[in-house]
């Protein structure tokens, strides 16, 4: 009797994940790096630059920095590497809406149709919500599903990632379009601080409030229509909390009383450009595998 082989299936996603080296190197994970533009230079994100050193720079610079797709290129190169170790691929990217990695992704396959299996998925999510996706096909194929089975349950999962954030940071929010100039400098003059809420896996301004409390307030009454058993987490440009950090911190502690710690993560880049060096957020995921 013959056996059937069981295919090699290989997860591809990008920084916008926000996935720990190690575990990504553990679970054969590969993570191609979104290009970070930053005072005129190019960095790979977590190769040439760190959370940390993007926050500070991000905080000394005068311009909003811009982030940029892994290429066309950079696919084909990883998607030509596993089809030659007939490999399948599931390859899970940050939102459409936010970034054109998906397009690139879409793009570069083109070459490989007929000779290699690779799904891409549109995660219309980003950062935690990647991650949890990642994470979550990783265990999957782990399991023995098929890499249509994987992908079947990912789609359910993504329908139940959620998050808001709240900025300041008005160059930002209009750099990123997400304001009108005139907008952004009436919200300047005027102390505005928008609130911003996943919706179609995009960053939309949804409401605007005038202090920092009424803001941390706005994101409480969105977090505590959720369960103690979702996962959550604070999300900053920087790793290291700041005041506003600990205030959201305390005001989400004593909501979810069950939650012995909430942890507080960088949001990355592609957020980053959008919501800036002040602004933050939290995010839910809720889903279960």
């Amino acid at each position: 009797m013959t056996l059937k082989r069981t295919p090699l299936i290989r997860i591809v996603t990008d920084s916008a994940a926000r996935l720990s080296p190690h575990w990504a190197q553990e679970n054969d994970v590969i993570v191609l790096p979104q290009h970070i533009v930053l005072n005129g230079r190019e960095y790979r994100e977590d190769l040439d630059l760190s959370e940390a050193d993007l926050a500070q720079q991000a905080i000394r610079s005068k311009q909003p920095f811009t982030v940029r797709a892994p290429s066309v290129e950079d696919f084909a190169r990883v998607y030509g590497a596993l089809a030659d170790k007939r490999a399948e691929v599931i390859s899970i990217h940050v939102s459409s809406a936010l970034s054109e990695t998906v397009q690139n992704a879409l793009k570069a396959r083109e070459a490989y149709l007929g000779r290699c299996k690779i799904h891409i998925i549109d995660s219309r999510s980003m950062a935690l919500g990647l991650n949890e996706l990642v994470q979550a096909a990783v265990k999957l194929a782990k399991r023995g599903e098929t890499s249509e089975g994987i992908v079947k349950q990912l789609r359910g999962l993504m329908q139940h990632i959620y998050g808001i954030f709240i900025s300041d940071d008005m160059e930002y929010l209009e750099h990123s379009k997400r304001l009108r100039p005139a907008q952004a400098i009436l919200g300047a003059m005027l102390g505005i601080i928008p609130c911003l809420s996943m919706e179609e896996g995009d960053l939309v301004a949804v409401e605007k409030v005038r202090t920092s409390e009424r803001a941390i307030e706005k994101v409480i009454e969105f977090v505590t229509e959720f369960d103690d058993h979702a996962q959550l987490a604070v999300l900053q440009l920087s790793p290291q909390p700041n005041d506003r950090t600990h205030a959201l911190i305390e005001a989400l502690q004593a909501c979810f009383t069950k939650v012995k710690e909430i942890p507080v993560k960088s949001c990355g880049a592609t957020v980053g450009r959008i919501i800036g060096p002040n602004g933050i957020g939290v995010m839910i995921y809720e889903g279960r595998i």
